[in-house]
């Protein structure tokens, strides 16, 4: 019986295992579909705000482009009166840092303002003559690092100078800081250039890179995430598991040593009534918990008064004899008191 159990238990134990596994690779693999979909949104979502950022300051810079105080400065190409009117736009745009009117013959840098104004600066200036350029970060780490944004000043389609406007380049970065997200990490690039990111690297396997494009800029937004469950996930469904494991376990343990017990005291009335017929004594009580064990007993007795009563010539022939013995589970085979008396049945 313990080979019994012991099988039952190991056949339980290993469908539970097998049920588990199969949920945890199914439940995984749409975990990890669900994360990338995520991440590749939270990509766009960051792309889209960079994107209108940068659209926004470019219709500001296009206004201010055309303002006829704007128009006239360059016109008239006085230092002193386009210092001030540059003066006079920075008081309107937030977090910016500098902003040059600059003549379309400019070929020299400008290293007494802060942020200095590089050779990087200057060369978008003199594409912006031709076109609208991208805007870009310029600049070392440091006072001198800036979001630089030109736009062209143009009046009856004759080019008069360009407006470069430099911008703290935590207008953009901020927008990476808010898409902090747990399990996923961002990065804005400029070519190769790493501009900032959001979120950190663990030890845990991240996707392979990814990337999306922030419109009408130079830029990608590089981002990776959670390939699959984390140990948080893994632990939760090994607990699933285990404890159905560790449930069913005990249930067949308990199973097991209460019909063993069962089938003792069974077994001890069993033959406390086979004693008493072998030696002809009166029947007495013969209680059993076993529906089957009491129609073994009463079985026994059927036959024990076939021998008394038959022919016993006729008994001992080896011909088929006709005792007409009934067998039925006869769950009343008390006698007197069946699960009553609860006595020590030792032979």
């Amino acid at each position: 019986m313990g080979r019994l159990f012991s099988g039952l238990s190991a056949l339980t134990v290993l469908m539970i295992v097998g049920v588990g596994a199969g949920i945890y690779w199914l439940s995984n693999t749409e975990i990890a579909q669900a994360r990338r979909d995520s991440a590749a949104a939270e990509a766009k979502t960051v792309a889209l705000s960079v994107a209108a950022q940068i659209n926004l300051l470019n219709r500001v810079l296009d206004k201010m482009a055309q303002d006829p105080e704007v128009l006239a400065a360059v016109t008239i190409a006085d230092p002193q009166v386009v210092e001030q009117v540059a003066a006079k736009l920075e008081k309107y745009l937030p977090d910016v840092l500098k902003i040059r009117l600059l003549p379309p013959g400019v070929n020299e840098t400008d290293e007494k303002s802060v942020p200095r104004m590089g050779f990087a600066d200057l060369d978008m200036v003199r594409e912006t003559l031709t076109k609208n350029q991208s805007p870009g970060i310029q600049g070392d780490k440091g006072i001198d690092r800036h979001l630089a944004i030109a736009r062209m000043i143009a009046q009856n389609g004759h080019v008069l100078g360009v407006i470069l406007a430099s911008f703290d380049d935590d207008v953009i970065l901020r927008n990476l800081r808010l898409a902090a997200v747990h399990g996923m990490y961002l990065e804005l690039r400029q070519a190769a250039f790493v501009l900032g990111g959001s979120g950190s690297k663990s030890s845990e396997a991240y996707s392979a890179e990814e990337h999306i494009k922030v419109a009408n800029t130079d830029w990608d937004i590089h981002y990776q995430y959670t390939a699959g469950g984390g140990f948080g996930d893994m632990a939760i469904m090994t607990s699933i598991i285990v404890v159905p494991v560790l449930v069913v376990l005990l249930a067949f343990f308990t199973s097991y040593r209460k019909l063993s017990g069962m089938l003792t005291r069974d077994l001890q009335s069993l033959m406390k009534a086979f004693k008493d017929m072998m030696t002809h004594s009166t029947p007495g009580n013969y209680p059993v918990q076993l529906a089957e064990m009491g129609t073994v007993i009463s079985t026994l007795m059927q036959f024990k008064r076939v021998l008394d009563n038959g022919d016993k010539n006729v008994l001992s022939r080896n011909d088929d004899v006709n005792m007409n013995i009934l067998v039925s589970d006869d769950e009343d085979f008390d006698l007197d008191g069946f699960f009553d008396e609860h006595t020590d049945l030792k032979l």
